[in-house]
C-alpha cells in the first residue's frame, strides 16, 4: 500500500465545496491533493518534474480511488463578506479641492465567502492507495510531497509524505459504488496533462473550466463492527415537481398519491396497496420534507414508498407496475403535480436521498410528530415516554435505550407537532437503540402516510 499523509499544522484547512461556494470542503477531495502534488512538483513554477516523476504522478492520476482517514471538522457555512474588486478598470483618478491627483478605490464591493474547515482532532488527513512502490518510487513521491506547501487555498498551511504503512490502515471512508452517499472528486488518466495545458494556456489567471478527466466517486463511511437491524421495507423514491405543499398536511398528499395508484391498477390493486386487509403489511406512502438546513421551509420535494418485504412477488410485481405508470397526481387542492422517478446520485438534492431516510443509525428524530397509538390519560412525562415506546414497539421496532419527546423537532424546516391538524395526541420524538437500525423509521397512528417519519438525528443532537 502506498500511503499520503497530510498534515495542517493550522488546524483548518480552507477549500470551498463544489456545490456551494459558502459550504467547506470537507475531507479534502483526492483530485484537489493531487493538484497540489502537481503544484508541489513544479515547485509552483520555478522547476520542472523530472521524468521519473511525472510517470510516477501519471500512475498516481490513473490508480483506483484512495481510501480516506480524517478527524470531524467544523464545517459551518462561512459569512458573506463585501470586499472592494481591486481591478485597475475600477480604479478612478480624480483632482480633490486642493488640486491634488489621487487613486481610490471604485465604491462598488462583490460579496465574496471565504469558507473553513475547523479540525476539531488531530490535524491529519491520510490517503491510502492499493499501490506498490520500491523505494526508490517511494523516495521521489516523498520528494514531491515534501515540497507541499498548502492544499486548498494558500491560507491552509500543510506538509506532507509519503509511506509505507505498517499493519492494516484504519479507514473512515471507502470507495463504494453501491452505499456509497458522499461524493468526492478523483483524478483520471490524463489529468496531469489537463492541468499542464491549463497553466500554459491561462498562466493560472481565467477560470477554470468544467475539467475533463475528473470525475466524482461515491465514498461510503466504515462502519463499526455492530449488528444492523434490517428495514421492513424496500424503498422506491420519486420526485414531485410543479406543486407546492407542507410537512403539516403530509399525510393528506400520502393518500392522494395512493388513489392515484390505485386508479391506475383498478380492480388488479392488490390488499398492501388499498389497505383492506389487517392481516398483511401495507406500503407505507412517505412525503419527504425539505428540513435540516437554515433556509428550510418543510416543503415537499418528493415520496419515499415503502414497499414491505413480505409481500407476495405477484402483489410487488403489481405495486411497482403502478407506480411505474404513475406520471401525475392531483393534489387535495386542484394542483397538479408530475411525478418522476428520484435515483441517487451527486446532483439529487439531500431530500430525496435514500440515505437521508435509511441510515442506518443508532440515533433518529421525527421529521413529523408521533400520532400516539394509545395515548395515557395523564400527559406525564414518563407516561408520554412509555406510550411513544408503545408506538415505536407496534411499528415493529426495537425497545430504545433512550427517548425524549418534545413539542418541535430536531430539524429546522420540520413542523410542529400541534401544526398537524388532528386531535389525536401528537409529540416530536428522539429516540436512541441499542443496534444499528435500517429506515425507513415510522411509527403511529398515520406512519403509512409519512406522520411519524424519522431521520437520522442531527450530529449536534447526539450525546
Amino acid at each position: 500500500m502506498l500511503q499520503l499523509q497530510l498534515r495542517f499544522p493550522s488546524g483548518r484547512y480552507c477549500a470551498a465545496s463544489m456545490s456551494d461556494p459558502r459550504q467547506p470542503e470537507w475531507p479534502p477531495h483526492p483530485s484537489r491533493v493531487f493538484s497540489a502534488l502537481v503544484a508541489a512538483a513544479y515547485a509552483h513554477g520555478t522547476r520542472t518534474p523530472t521524468a521519473s516523476e511525472r510517470r510516477l504522478l501519471e500512475q498516481l492520476e490513473a490508480a483506483d480511488p484512495p481510501a480516506l482517514t480524517f478527524p470531524d471538522a467544523d464545517v459551518s457555512l462561512g459569512a458573506d463578506v463585501f470586499v472592494p474588486v481591486n481591478d485597475e478598470k475600477n480604479r478612478v483618478v480624480f483632482n480633490d479641492k486642493k488640486g491634488r491627483t489621487r487613486g481610490v478605490l471604485h465604491p462598488n464591493r462583490q460579496v465574496r465567502q471565504f469558507p473553513t474547515a475547523f479540525l476539531l482532532g488531530d490535524p491529519e488527513v491520510t490517503l491510502t492507495w492499493a499501490l506498490d512502490m520500491d523505494d526508490a518510487s517511494l523516495a521521489v513521491l516523498d520528494g514531491i510531497a515534501s515540497r507541499i506547501t498548502h492544499v486548498g487555498t494558500s491560507h491552509s498551511m500543510a506538509t506532507a509524505r509519503f509511506i509505507r504503512p505498517e499493519g492494516t490502515p484504519v479507514f473512515h471512508w471507502v470507495p463504494n459504488d453501491v452505499r456509497g452517499t458522499q461524493y468526492l472528486r478523483i483524478t483520471r488518466q490524463g489529468r496531469l496533462a489537463e492541468l499542464d495545458r491549463l497553466a500554459t494556456e491561462g498562466a493560472g489567471t481565467v477560470r477554470r473550466p468544467q475539467p475533463l478527466h475528473e470525475v466524482l466517486m461515491a465514498y461510503a463511511p466504515v462502519q463499526a463492527e455492530r449488528q444492523v437491524i434490517p428495514s421492513t421495507h424496500t424503498w422506491i423514491g420519486l420526485r414531485l415537481l410543479d406543486a407546492a405543499w407542507g410537512a403539516d398536511t403530509a399525510h393528506t398528499l400520502a393518500r392522494a398519491v395512493r388513489r392515484a395508484v390505485m386508479s391506475l391498477l383498478g380492480d388488479d390493486a392488490p390488499a398492501a396497496v388499498h389497505g383492506h386487509d389487517g392481516t398483511v403489511a401495507h406500503l407505507a406512502w412517505l412525503p419527504l420534507a425539505d428540513v435540516g438546513h437554515p433556509f428550510a421551509r418543510g416543503k415537499i420535494r418528493g415520496l419515499g414508498v415503502g414497499l414491505p418485504k413480505s409481500m407476495s412477488p405477484r402483489d410487488q410485481a403489481l405495486a411497482l407496475a403502478g407506480l411505474a405508470r404513475l406520471e401525475r397526481v392531483v393534489l387535495p387542492d386542484a394542483q397538479i403535480a408530475r411525478v418522476m422517478a428520484s435515483v441517487d446520485g451527486p446532483e439529487t438534492p439531500t431530500v430525496l436521498r435514500s440515505n437521508t431516510w435509511l441510515g442506518p443509525s443508532t440515533h433518529w428524530s421525527t421529521v413529523t410528530p408521533v400520532l400516539l397509538d394509545r395515548p395515557p390519560k395523564r400527559h406525564e412525562p414518563a407516561h408520554l415516554v412509555a406510550a411513544v415506546t408503545e408506538s415505536l414497539r407496534l411499528a415493529g421496532l426495537p425497545e430504545p435505550v433512550s427517548v425524549q419527546v418534545s413539542s418541535s423537532s430536531d430539524f429546522d424546516g420540520a413542523p410542529d407537532a400541534l401544526a398537524v391538524p388532528t386531535r389525536i395526541p401528537r409529540f416530536h420524538v428522539r429516540v436512541v437503540f441499542a443496534d444499528l437500525v435500517e429506515g425507513p423509521v415510522i411509527a403511529g397512528r398515520w406512519k403509512n402516510f409519512g406522520i411519524g417519519l424519522f431521520r437520522p438525528t442531527p450530529k449536534e443532537f447526539r450525546t
